[in-house]
C-alpha cells in the first residue's frame, strides 16, 4: 500500500474521516503525467486524484467484505448437538452397585449430566423409567432398544426435561414403541435422578456439598440391581482465580506484541488442543460442537496463510481481525470453561482455566494491531 499525500478539498475527505477538507493524493502521483499535464510536481487537484479516492475506497470496502466474510466462516459454529454436557459446579458420583456385578458398568458423563450404562456381550439388562414403565433392554448380542413411547424417554432427550423432578405418577400410556438405539451394548441419557433439575445452583444439605442420594433400579441377567450414588455441590474458582486470569490476559497481549503469526498460530494451537480434548474426551451423544477445536485449527491455518501473503497486507489484516474477531467470540462462548469447576471431557482442569484467558490476551493485541494498520490515517506527504 502506497505512501499518501494530503491536500485540502470538500466533503469527501469529511465523509472518509480525515478531518474538513482533507483529501488523500498517492505520492505515486507526484511528478507523473497527471501532474505534469498540469505544469507543476506539486501535489494539486487533477484528474488523477478522484481515481485514488475511489481506489482507497474500493479497498476500504474489500477490507470489510473480507473481515466480514472472514469471521462468517471462522465464527465458533452453534451448538449442533441436543443438549450436550456443559460446564459446571456439580458432580454426581456412582457409589455403589448392589450386588455387585463385573459384566455392566455404570458411570457419569459430563460431571452429572449423562448416566452410561455398557454391558459386557453375553449378558442381559432392563431397565424400568421413572414411571416403571419399561424403557431400556440390552440383548446379549449387544442390541440395545429403547422405548420412545415411554415418558422417560420423552423427558430424558433434555437435560431439564418437562423443568420438573419426576415424581411417581403412573406413565400416561400403555403403548410400547421399541427402536434399536445402538448395537454396542452402550447406552446413554439424561438422567433426572441423578443431576439438579434446575438451572439455579441447588443448596448444599452438609458440609461435603451433597445435594442428594439417588437410585437407579434396573435388571441384570435376571437378577434386581440397585445402582446407588449422590449429588455434589463444588466450589466454583472464587474470586482469587482472577489473580491467574489478569496476568493471563496480560502475558497474551504482551505476547501478541512479537511475530503476530507466529504468537497468533500458538493461541490457535493452544486452542486446539483444549478443544481436542473437551471434544474426543466425551462419548458422541454427549458432545457439543467442536467450534473451540475447529476454530482454533482455523486461526492456525490463517496465521500460515497471513505468511505466505505477507506482501500483501491489506488481505493479511483483514483475515487477521476477522480471525481475532471469531476467536474472542469463541471465548466469549466458552467463558463457562473458566467460571466453573468440571468441564466436559477435561474434568476439574486447571490448564483450561488458563489457556482461555492467555488466548483472550492474545486475539485482542494481534486483532487490534491489524486492524489499526488496516483503517490507519494516511500519512501527510510533508512527513515522508
Amino acid at each position: 500500500m502506497c505512501t499518501r499525500g494530503v491536500i485540502h478539498d470538500g466533503l469527501i475527505a469529511k465523509f472518509l474521516g480525515y478531518g474538513f477538507g482533507v483529501m488523500e493524493v498517492s505520492v505515486r502521483l507526484v511528478g507523473s503525467a497527471a501532474f505534469k499535464a498540469v505544469g507543476t510536481s506539486e501535489p494539486r487537484p487533477a484528474g488523477s486524484i478522484p481515481v485514488h479516492l475511489r481506489q482507497f475506497v474500493s479497498r476500504r470496502v474489500q477490507a470489510l467484505v473480507a473481515c466480514t466474510l472472514g469471521f462468517l466462516i471462522l465464527a465458533p459454529p452453534a451448538g449442533v448437538f441436543a443438549d450436550a454436557a456443559r460446564p459446571g459446579n456439580t458432580e454426581s458420583v456412582v457409589e455403589s452397585v448392589e450386588p455387585s456385578s463385573d459384566v455392566v458398568r455404570v458411570d457419569i458423563v459430563g460431571g452429572d449430566a449423562f448416566v452410561r450404562v455398557r454391558v459386557g456381550r453375553g449378558h442381559t439388562l432392563e431397565m424400568s423409567g421413572y414411571y416403571d414403565e419399561p424403557f431400556v433392554r440390552i440383548a446379549d448380542d449387544g442390541t440395545v432398544v429403547v422405548n420412545e413411547s415411554s415418558d422417560t424417554f420423552r423427558t430424558s432427550k433434555s437435560r431439564y426435561g418437562s423443568g420438573t423432578k419426576p415424581e411417581g405418577s403412573a406413565s400416561k400410556t400403555n403403548d410400547e414403541s421399541w427402536v434399536v438405539a445402538a448395537r454396542n451394548g452402550t447406552y446413554l441419557w439424561h438422567d433426572h435422578r441423578v443431576h439438579w433439575m434446575s438451572p439455579a445452583a441447588p443448596q448444599p444439605i452438609d458440609d461435603r456439598g451433597l445435594v442428594q442420594r439417588w437410585t437407579i433400579p434396573m435388571t441384570i441377567d435376571g437378577r434386581a440391581t440397585l445402582v446407588s450414588g449422590s449429588l455434589y455441590q463444588r466450589d466454583a474458582p472464587g474470586s482469587w482465580w482472577w489473580l491467574l486470569a489478569v496476568p493471563a490476559v496480560t502475558v497474551g497481549f504482551v505476547l501478541s506484541r512479537r511475530a503476530a503469526p507466529g504468537t497468533f498460530a500458538g493461541a490457535g494451537a493452544l486452542f486446539a488442543v483444549n478443544g481436542a480434548f473437551m471434544y474426543w474426551g466425551l462419548p458422541s451423544e454427549a458432545r457439543t460442537a467442536p467450534g473451540m477445536l475447529a476454530l482454533g485449527l482455523l486461526v492456525v491455518i490463517v496465521s500460515v496463510v497471513a505468511v505466505i501473503l505477507r506482501q500483501h497486507r491489506e488481505i493479511v489484516d483483514a483475515l487477521v481481525t476477522s480471525a481475532a474477531v471469531a476467536l474472542l467470540v469463541a471465548v466469549v462462548i466458552d467463558r463457562g470453561t473458566v467460571t466453573n469447576r468440571f468441564v466436559p471431557g477435561l474434568g476439574d482442569c486447571v490448564v483450561v482455566r488458563l489457556v482461555v484467558p492467555i488466548v483472550a490476551g492474545l486475539a485482542l493485541g494481534t486483532g487490534a494491531r491489524a486492524l489499526r494498520r488496516l483503517f490507519a490515517k494516511p500519512v501527510s506527504i510533508a512527513s515522508v
